[in-house]
Protein backbone atom coordinates (compact mmCIF):
# COMPACT_ATOMS: atom_id res chain seq x y z
CA UNK A 1 0.00 0.00 0.00
CA UNK A 2 1.20 3.49 -0.80
CA UNK A 3 1.96 5.87 2.05
CA UNK A 4 -0.22 8.96 2.08
CA UNK A 5 2.24 11.83 1.63
CA UNK A 6 -0.38 14.50 0.98
CA UNK A 7 -0.18 17.74 2.91
CA UNK A 8 -3.73 18.88 2.10
CA UNK A 9 -7.17 17.30 2.03
CA UNK A 10 -8.49 16.27 -1.36
CA UNK A 11 -12.07 16.88 -2.42
CA UNK A 12 -13.88 15.12 -5.26
CA UNK A 13 -14.31 17.43 -8.21
CA UNK A 14 -15.56 16.21 -11.61
CA UNK A 15 -15.19 18.52 -14.62
CA UNK A 16 -14.20 18.06 -18.27
CA UNK A 17 -10.64 19.22 -19.00
CA UNK A 18 -8.50 19.88 -22.08
CA UNK A 19 -4.74 19.34 -21.78
CA UNK A 20 -1.54 20.26 -23.57
CA UNK A 21 1.74 18.57 -22.67
CA UNK A 22 4.83 18.99 -24.83
CA UNK A 23 2.64 19.94 -27.80
CA UNK A 24 0.35 16.92 -27.38
CA UNK A 25 -3.33 17.80 -26.89
CA UNK A 26 -5.75 15.43 -25.13
CA UNK A 27 -8.81 15.53 -22.89
CA UNK A 28 -10.07 13.96 -19.69
CA UNK A 29 -11.89 14.67 -16.44
CA UNK A 30 -10.82 15.97 -13.08
CA UNK A 31 -11.07 13.46 -10.23
CA UNK A 32 -10.24 15.50 -7.14
CA UNK A 33 -8.55 18.69 -6.05
CA UNK A 34 -6.54 20.02 -3.12
CA UNK A 35 -4.85 23.28 -2.27
CA UNK A 36 -1.71 22.41 -4.24
CA UNK A 37 -2.76 19.71 -6.67
CA UNK A 38 -5.39 18.15 -8.86
CA UNK A 39 -5.84 14.66 -10.22
CA UNK A 40 -7.31 13.59 -13.53
CA UNK A 41 -8.78 10.52 -15.21
CA UNK A 42 -7.84 9.92 -18.85
CA UNK A 43 -8.62 7.23 -21.44
CA UNK A 44 -5.05 7.32 -22.77
CA UNK A 45 -1.85 8.95 -21.63
CA UNK A 46 1.43 9.40 -23.48
CA UNK A 47 3.12 11.78 -21.00
CA UNK A 48 5.30 10.84 -18.04
CA UNK A 49 5.78 12.03 -14.48
CA UNK A 50 7.80 15.24 -14.37
CA UNK A 51 6.31 16.55 -17.62
CA UNK A 52 4.91 20.09 -17.54
CA UNK A 53 1.17 20.08 -18.24
CA UNK A 54 -1.20 22.91 -19.13
CA UNK A 55 -4.95 22.50 -18.79
CA UNK A 56 -8.12 24.46 -19.24
CA UNK A 57 -11.69 23.93 -18.10
CA UNK A 58 -14.88 25.85 -17.51
CA UNK A 59 -15.05 27.85 -14.32
CA UNK A 60 -17.45 25.94 -12.03
CA UNK A 61 -18.92 29.21 -10.66
CA UNK A 62 -19.08 31.13 -13.92
CA UNK A 63 -19.55 28.66 -16.79
CA UNK A 64 -18.88 31.31 -19.42
CA UNK A 65 -15.32 31.77 -18.07
CA UNK A 66 -12.40 29.44 -18.74
CA UNK A 67 -9.79 28.51 -16.17
CA UNK A 68 -6.25 27.98 -17.41
CA UNK A 69 -3.54 26.54 -15.19
CA UNK A 70 -0.31 24.57 -15.34
CA UNK A 71 1.84 22.32 -13.25
CA UNK A 72 4.10 19.29 -13.31
CA UNK A 73 2.85 15.71 -13.43
CA UNK A 74 3.73 14.31 -10.01
CA UNK A 75 2.58 10.74 -10.66
CA UNK A 76 0.86 8.58 -13.25
CA UNK A 77 -0.72 5.14 -12.99
CA UNK A 78 -2.94 2.89 -15.06
CA UNK A 79 -5.97 1.16 -13.55
CA UNK A 80 -7.73 -1.07 -16.04
CA UNK A 81 -8.37 0.94 -19.20
CA UNK A 82 -8.01 4.30 -17.48
CA UNK A 83 -5.01 6.46 -16.60
CA UNK A 84 -4.79 8.56 -13.47
CA UNK A 85 -2.51 11.61 -13.26
CA UNK A 86 -1.60 13.72 -10.27
CA UNK A 87 -0.58 17.29 -11.04
CA UNK A 88 1.33 19.57 -8.68
CA UNK A 89 0.01 23.04 -9.50
CA UNK A 90 2.60 25.68 -10.39
CA UNK A 91 0.34 28.42 -11.70
CA UNK A 92 -3.36 29.07 -11.33
CA UNK A 93 -5.12 32.39 -10.91
CA UNK A 94 -5.96 32.84 -7.23
CA UNK A 95 -9.66 33.61 -7.92
CA UNK A 96 -9.97 30.55 -10.20
CA UNK A 97 -8.38 28.31 -7.60
CA UNK A 98 -10.76 29.69 -4.99
CA UNK A 99 -13.75 28.99 -7.26
CA UNK A 100 -12.65 25.38 -7.79
CA UNK A 101 -12.00 24.74 -4.10
CA UNK A 102 -15.27 26.42 -3.08
CA UNK A 103 -17.32 24.19 -5.39
CA UNK A 104 -15.41 21.05 -4.38
CA UNK A 105 -15.80 21.85 -0.68
CA UNK A 106 -19.52 22.63 -1.08
CA UNK A 107 -19.98 19.30 -2.91
CA UNK A 108 -18.19 17.51 -0.07
CA UNK A 109 -20.37 19.16 2.57
CA UNK A 110 -23.59 18.40 0.71
CA UNK A 111 -22.51 14.87 -0.16
CA UNK A 112 -23.39 15.43 -3.83
CA UNK A 113 -20.22 13.66 -4.97
CA UNK A 114 -19.46 10.33 -3.38
CA UNK A 115 -16.22 10.35 -1.41
CA UNK A 116 -13.49 7.98 -2.52
CA UNK A 117 -12.95 4.91 -0.34
CA UNK A 118 -10.77 5.73 2.66
CA UNK A 119 -7.67 3.60 3.06
CA UNK A 120 -6.00 3.02 6.39
CA UNK A 121 -3.63 5.97 5.96
CA UNK A 122 -6.36 8.50 5.10
CA UNK A 123 -8.65 9.46 7.99
CA UNK A 124 -12.32 10.18 7.43
CA UNK A 125 -12.14 13.94 7.91
CA UNK A 126 -15.90 14.44 8.36
CA UNK A 127 -15.93 12.01 11.30
CA UNK A 128 -12.81 13.49 12.86
CA UNK A 129 -14.28 16.98 12.61
CA UNK A 130 -17.54 15.87 14.22
CA UNK A 131 -15.72 13.97 16.97
CA UNK A 132 -13.51 16.98 17.64
CA UNK A 133 -16.48 19.33 17.79
CA UNK A 134 -18.37 17.00 20.13
CA UNK A 135 -15.39 16.81 22.48
CA UNK A 136 -14.88 20.57 22.54
CA UNK A 137 -18.52 21.56 23.09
Amino acid sequence: MLDNKRKFLRFNFAEDVEFNASGVAFSGKTKNVSRDGISFILQSCSVDAGTPLQFQMQNPHQREDTIEACGDIAWKRQVGDEWYLGLRLKFINKADKSDILDVAYDNWLSGSLQSPPQDQTTPDVKNISLEFLQKTV
